[in-house]
């Protein structure tokens, strides 16, 4: 019996094999809905979630560059993240903002800049033409007033053409060079004043005769010296007293203006030589004091000079440009810091 041989159903083996392979297929399929179904939501929903962390930074940036308009360009991106492509597209552009900004407040400036800088020939003229013809039949007085009116014209031309070269930031071009008696050009520009300084009960009062003889650029030096008696004239007080005139302090020459106004607060000194100076802040929009002063301080450089000022609140101001007589003159001996002087010949 031992050694009985064993018969086995081919049949019997091939219907077990099918059911194997038919139950393994069933079990397959099932496995493969049941994931079908619940990884198509997953992939859907965390497909949905990354690309909306994608775009939801561009999706920013769209919405903040629709909200700029031309009159407000402060906005910025700022995306924060790590230093991706987005991030890199989002800092250009709002360093491209910064540029266009920068552009449309110096074009504002300037403009305002402009406007106060005519303000004070144009009523000067005005103010000159209104006195004159307050007397038709005074020919004399019509053309003193036209003669007036021609100078303030010529230094308005040059006033508009140093503005533009200051909203070019382009260095002045040098004029003419030659002697310059500033006592009499101190005159010259105080007879260009009297007229209209008179009708506010203002006196303009040229203090020396002539003065020393420097070599320079005469258009420069008139303009901001006219910028300075412009200034003196437009804040004294009525019934007030504007003085200007010319010396010699050991190595320097100079030329100023004081007046009787309201003065400037020693913490501002510095700041009334930089540019849109307006009640002792720099930089304030709005109507301020222009650049004037900017102007002025410019041309007594150009001249290898300075200017000086002498002021405290309620008291008046002085302001000094000093032109060095001598290639061995000592900026020392004329200002203890650069802008006070040590001695302000007008003052005392």
């Amino acid at each position: 019996e031992s050694g009985a041989a064993i018969f086995v159903d081919e049949s019997a083996v091939d219907i077990l094999e099918r059911l194997a392979n038919e139950q393994a297929v069933n079990q397959l399929r099932t496995t493969s809905l049941v994931s079908l179904a619940v990884l198509f939501p997953l992939s859907v929903l965390a497909g949905w979630i990354i690309a909306g962390r994608m775009l939801r930074p561009v999706g920013h940036i769209t919405a903040v560059a629709r909200e700029i308009q031309a009159s407000d360009l402060s906005r910025r991106i700022r995306l924060g993240g790590p230093p991706d492509e987005l991030r890199g597209l989002a800092d250009t552009f709002d360093d491209m903002l910064e540029r266009v900004e920068q552009g449309v407040e110096e074009q504002r400036q300037f403009i305002q800049d402009t406007s106060h800088e005519l303000r004070n020939p144009l009523a000067t003229m005005a103010m000159s033409l209104d006195v004159a013809l307050t007397d038709p039949a005074d020919h004399h007085g019509l053309e003193e007033a036209a003669v007036q009116v021609r100078r303030t014209l010529d230094r308005t031309a040059l006033t508009v053409n140093e503005l533009t070269r200051f909203a070019r930031r382009e260095i002045p071009e040098p004029g003419h060079i030659g002697p310059i008696d500033l006592g009499d050009l101190t005159e010259a520009v105080v007879g260009e004043f009297r007229r209209s300084a008179g009708s506010r009960k203002i006196g303009v009062e040229h203090v020396g005769g002539t003065g020393p003889v420097i070599r320079g650029d005469r258009t420069a030096l008139h303009a901001a010296l006219g910028n300075l008696i412009g200034n003196s004239v437009r804040l004294a007080p009525e019934g007030s007293t504007v003085r200007c005139g010319a010396g010699v302090v050991d190595s320097w020459s100079w030329t100023g203006v004081a007046d009787e106004g309201p003065g400037i607060p020693a913490e501002s000194h510095r700041l009334v030589f930089q540019r849109r100076w307006r009640k002792g802040v720099e930089g304030t929009a709005g109507e301020g004091e222009g650049i004037g002063l900017s102007i002025v301080r410019q041309v007594a450089e150009s001249a290898g000079g300075t200017v000086t000022l002498t002021s405290a609140e309620g008291t008046g101001s002085s302001f000094i440009i000093w032109i060095p007589g001598s290639e061995g003159a000592d900026p020392d001996d004329i200002s203890v810091d650069g802008i006070h002087p040590v001695f302000d010949p007008l003052m005392g």
